[in-house]
């Protein structure tokens, strides 16, 4: 039996063996680990643009072959330009509704709010879907459309709008709710009316966000691989057509070509970003004052309008997609029942493809938790030295630009590889987890971080005198107050690990298949019904998941009444 005596100097051999431990192994772990998920499939990819394939090097041989290819080349303007022009009415309609949240009276704010993000909680093939019970050759309101035709470069920029929409409402909202109100009280001095403040105050002072909206959303629809594929048609772009490559035609060499190209505009789009999120950064100083929305019944009624319009437009398609996953036989028989969800679960393969979406996030949730929470805890502590924190902050950065079709691709050469010892996991859920953490690692790295740096240095410097380790320190002040901000960071790996095609379309095996892939493939065997089925379902668990972990978010800043001191 142990007793308290023989327990003290283990203790302080593990308080004195603890620090060095987390100094110098852990992050140089991170390290390893971030870089075998991250910039060794992307080096991959790039090494394979640059070889044929008997893999002898080439140089650029491969990218002059593809533009040799007429319609290769055709898919690339299409990407660009119908990426611009979806980007553009995406601001274009996002700015008055973030303006309407941010700086107006309107009421039902949470409503409208709760309707908006709507569409990320559910596979971007749902939009499409809705669109085509509405305006595709056999929709309700199919002569509506300019130029009569859906599926082609209109289907693929409406359903883009929907898709992006969210993001972009969300990033133009933090910009609009970071103003300063003694600009406008310095205005009103000068008799400057509300049109003029606004041109000569609001749209500067938000372009920033604006600018990073409109960089997050280009990047968003550029590589997105479901719209393409549902409302396309005919209508080549590099997402679809990097997939007709590798799995069409084998041709894996083209395919990294593309690849390539796919990451460079995201690469620039997120330079961009960059760039203007320092710039908004350096026009806030401690001393702002929030703004309160004055009253103004007319600009609240117009905004309310307007909203109510965008609001409406999104539940109509996603409303319709429900409807059609409810219709017996579109659209010769629209009598309702239950058929299409019966197939999902009786169908073998798309009820089990289901049960793997769950365990999919619940993975991406407990692992890409615990990876954040340990990388950002080093990184807002300073915890280790100064290259291998800068190397851990630099690699957990990395994926926000690589597109998911990028990515999917870029671990097919590195752990498809028979030289690679990790080449066992391959086709495995294991490799797909891994590879969902991965890319959607940066947005939960950069709330850890910026949630633990709130906490004041003097509190590690007061652990420190009280000779406290750093792990003893992280389980009594920083975990605590991380708490809540875990929670948000569970709520965005699940919802994505559910909705995500374009990361795991070149990942999933027979075994392996989840939901949104099985969306996907029925849609290519035209089962509209039962692929908006399965869709809807996918939403329905987002929305509970969400609704849950908000659930316990709110008891736990109930039990830390420290916070509201």
């Amino acid at each position: 039996m142990t007793t308290v005596a023989d327990a003290m100097p283990q203790r302080r051999q593990i308080q004195r063996w603890a620090p060095p431990m987390v100094q110098s192994l852990l992050p140089l772990t991170a390290v390893i680990l971030l870089a075998l998920a991250t910039i060794l499939p992307i080096g991959a990819l790039l090494m394979r643009s640059l070889f044929d394939r008997h893999g002898s090097f080439i140089g650029l041989a491969n990218f002059v072959r593809y533009l040799a290819e007429p319609g290769l080349s055709i898919a690339a303007w299409n990407s660009i330009t119908l990426s611009g022009i979806a980007t553009a009415l995406t601001v274009v309609i996002a700015y008055p509704v973030a303006y309407a949240f941010n700086r107006s009276r309107m009421p039902m704010k949470g409503v409208f709010r709760t309707i908006i993000m709507l569409p990320l909680l559910a596979p971007s093939l749902l939009p499409a879907l809705g669109l085509i019970y509405i305006l595709g050759t056999q929709g309700i309101a199919k002569d509506l459309l300019f130029g009569g035709q859906l599926y082609g470069p209109n289907g693929i920029v409406i359903a883009s709008i929907i898709y992006a929409l969210p993001h972009a409402v969300l990033i133009m909202s933090s910009g609009l709710a970071q103003s300063d109100a003694r600009l406008y009280e310095a205005a009103r001095a000068l008799r400057a009316g509300p049109w003029r403040q606004f041109l000569q105050i609001t749209l500067p002072f938000s372009r920033y966000s604006v600018i990073s909206a409109a960089s997050v959303c280009f990047v968003l629809i550029f590589t997105d691989f479901g719209i393409p594929t549902v409302v396309g048609g005919s209508t080549n772009v590099l997402a679809t057509d990097i997939y007709k490559l590798v799995i069409g035609r084998f041709d894996f060499e083209l395919g990294a070509v593309v690849g390539v190209l796919l990451l460079l505009p995201a690469v620039a789009a997120y330079g961009i970003d960059v760039l203007a999120r320092r710039a908004q950064r350096a026009t806030i100083t401690g001393k702002s004052v929030p703004v309160a929305p004055s009253k103004s019944p007319m600009r609240d009624i117009a905004l309310t309008a307007f909203t109510a319009i965008v609001c409406f437009a999104i539940l109509f398609v996603i409303g319709m997609a429900v409807f059609g996953s409810l219709v017996k036989f579109w659209p010769y028989n629209l009598s309702l029942d239950f058929k299409n969800y019966t197939r999902v679960f009786v169908d073998s393969d798309d009820g089990r493809a289901l049960i793997a979406s769950l365990w999919l996030a619940g993975a991406t949730v407990v692992f890409g938790a615990m990876a954040v929470a340990i990388t950002g805890w080093l990184v807002a502590r300073r915890i280790g030295g100064g290259l291998p924190r800068q190397m851990v902050q630099a690699l957990a950065m990395l994926p926000v630009a690589v597109p998911g079709l990028v990515l999917g691709l870029g671990y097919i050469f590195f752990f498809n590889a028979p030289a690679n010892p990790l080449s066992v996991f391959f086709g495995t859920l294991t490799i797909m987890v891994v590879c969902t953490v991965a890319h959607f690692y940066t947005v939960p790295h950069l709330m850890v971080v910026g949630t633990l740096l709130r906490a004041d240095p003097e509190i590690d410097l007061a652990a420190r005198a009280l000779q406290s380790s750093p792990l003893g320190t992280a389980r009594r002040i920083h975990w605590p107050m991380l708490l809540p901000t875990m929670i948000d960071v569970c709520m965005y790996f699940f919802v994505n690990a559910m909705t995500t095609v374009s990361a795991l379309i070149f990942l999933f095996t027979a075994n392996s298949r989840v939901g949104a892939i099985a969306v996907v493939n029925l849609l290519e065997g035209s089962r509209f019904g039962q692929a908006a089925a399965l869709a809807v379902l996918i939403m329905l668990i987002s929305i509970f998941a969400t609704l849950a972990l908000n659930s316990v978010k709110f008891y736990i800043l109930k039990s830390q009444p420290w916070r509201s001191k």
